[in-house]
């Protein structure tokens, strides 16, 4: 059933007879006839019956008017809708991001993207980014904001920004006061870090035994990587940070430098290679580009 030949059926039962209803849609006598005749051999079924000059609707026709306004209503609402998804305008992205980029990036990115495209449906899950490599695999996520690996082979990776991490302290710390810092100076203190399984701690922990020293002692140990700067800016535990989330203490945290500490990352989108993005998340994903690293350094 072609909707171009019921919006023709329409015209004729509204106008009561071809030459009118021709003219109603700027067609000849013959295209409507033919659409008229198409319906009748698909439906099987008669939907006019003469009446002097003009057609009547017959019981079928009647029946077929009730439906068909409705029908070619929903057909233009689906043209729309999946237009707006075509365009990037509509639709649902499932992005995951770690705390770190749900922080500095999301507030601000978030009101870009629906200031585009008021239509467009974001389900945000806010994990460490080793949880949300195991959701995009299995398919529960579109994209991952986070950190991403110099090599990846099974994932594309788009770098949008360098992120410095570094060792830190609260203000006045007698580590700061140190002349000459060192990895074995740092080993005789306490730290608040984050589980193990985070690549940043599993760098840290490399960095101390690859020169043959202890691991940091965690005294303090969570999943919850905001937390960490609010218990050291309290205590005198020593952690290893990013550098933005330096600048967002407000002086409170400051950084033990030491070359050996220091750890430079890619902060990127992750997305799967075997699955076509929609247009929605192309969107987002350019927005990332073009202003993610100047919103991730932008200190308020």
């Amino acid at each position: 059933m072609d909707l171009r030949d019921l919006k023709y059926f329409l015209a004729v039962a509204s106008a009561g007879n071809f030459r009118r209803a021709a003219e109603l849609v700027h067609r000849s006598q013959p295209t409507l006839t033919k659409a008229i005749d198409r319906l009748e051999a698909s439906l099987g079924a008669e939907l006019f019956e003469r009446e002097g000059r003009g057609q009547k609707l017959s019981t079928a026709g009647i029946a077929l008017r009730a439906r068909a306004t409705s029908l070619l209503q929903e057909a233009d609402l689906l043209r729309d809708e999946v237009g707006a998804i075509a365009r990037g305008v509509a639709g649902t992205v499932r992005l995951g991001s770690g705390p770190l980029g749900a922080e500095y990036l999301l507030p601000r990115i978030c009101s870009m993207l629906l200031g585009q495209a008021a239509n467009v449906m974001l389900q945000l899950t806010i994990r460490n980014n080793y949880e949300l490599r195991d959701e995009l695999r299995e398919g529960r996520l579109d994209l991952v904001l986070g950190f991403v690996p110099e090599e990846e082979e099974e994932f594309h990776c788009e770098t949008l920004l360098k992120d410095t991490v570094v060792v830190a302290a609260v203000a006045g710390h007698p580590i700061l006061k140190t002349r000459r810092v060192t990895l074995d100076k740092l080993a005789g203190y306490q730290w608040a870090l984050p589980h193990r399984a985070v690549a940043s701690r599993t760098w840290l922990d490399h960095a101390f035994e690859s020169r043959d020293l202890p691991r940091p002692v965690a005294q303090i140990e969570t999943n919850s990587i905001p937390l960490i700067p609010r218990v050291v800016a309290d205590t005198e535990l020593l952690t290893f940070v990013s550098r933005r989330t330096l600048r967002a203490s407000g002086g409170q945290l400051e950084e033990v430098p030491l070359a050996a500490t220091t750890l430079v990352r890619n902060f990127g989108v992750t997305y799967r290679k075997d699955v076509a993005l929609s247009p929605a998340a192309g969107r987002l994903i350019a927005l990332l580009h073009d202003h993610g690293s100047s919103l991730f350094n932008k200190v308020d």
